[in-house]
């Protein structure tokens, strides 16, 4: 007997609060679970009694995407912190380990060190995109249709990084063909 679904919705719940900021921006800890994530997907004791889970789990990693949209502003941020990763590693530690008050004092004591780091965990995420991508592109091919309409919102937002240009004419082929052979041409992208 498996878990109930109530704790794997609880548990996914968690990853979402506790991985992503509320304005669905990166924290530090943001990429290298996108990463476990993405490993997570091929994995068959994944969601055994749920075949929901990896739809969820793509849906997840569509939202790391968008916090990975950096566009241009990407080269700017990687000037910023690229030379300053001792000291905001430090920073991450100690605010990682203080209480709830003194983590707080943190953010707002004046040193402005919160701001490279949240870019530096945003960064993180637009350096994963080509692995995300990669581990996504299969489920386009998935019996599943809602897995098909996650994997594809996945694919589209990973797919505007700089890494996946060459790709993009293929994917774009791909894709318009998925929503041809829909029901309608929306239907697959209102599942979502």
């Amino acid at each position: 007997m498996g878990r109930p679904r109530h704790c794997v919705v609880d548990g996914y719940s968690h990853l979402w609060s506790t991985t992503l900021r509320r304005e669905g921006k990166a924290w530090p800890s943001t990429a290298p679970t996108a990463l476990f994530v993405a490993e997570l997907l091929d994995d068959p004791l994944l969601g055994p009694g749920d075949p929901s889970l990896p739809d969820a789990m793509l849906a997840y990693l569509h939202a790391v995407c968008v916090a990975a949209d950096l566009g241009a502003r990407a080269a700017e941020i990687r000037a910023r912190v690229e030379n300053r990763a001792p000291e905001l590693q430090a920073w991450t530690a100690s605010c990682l380990s203080a209480d709830v008050d003194a983590r707080a004092r943190m953010w707002q004591d004046g040193t402005e060190l919160g701001e490279p780091v949240l870019g530096q965990a945003a960064l993180a995420c637009f350096d994963v995109v080509p692995s995300l991508l990669h581990r996504a592109l299969p489920h386009l091919a998935s019996e599943r249709g809602r897995r098909r309409t996650c994997a594809a919102a996945a694919v589209v937002a990973l797919a505007r990084h700089p890494s996946a240009l060459p790709q993009r004419p293929a994917l774009l082929e791909q894709l318009t063909s998925m929503a041809g052979a829909a029901d309608s041409p929306h239907t697959a992208w209102q599942r979502f």
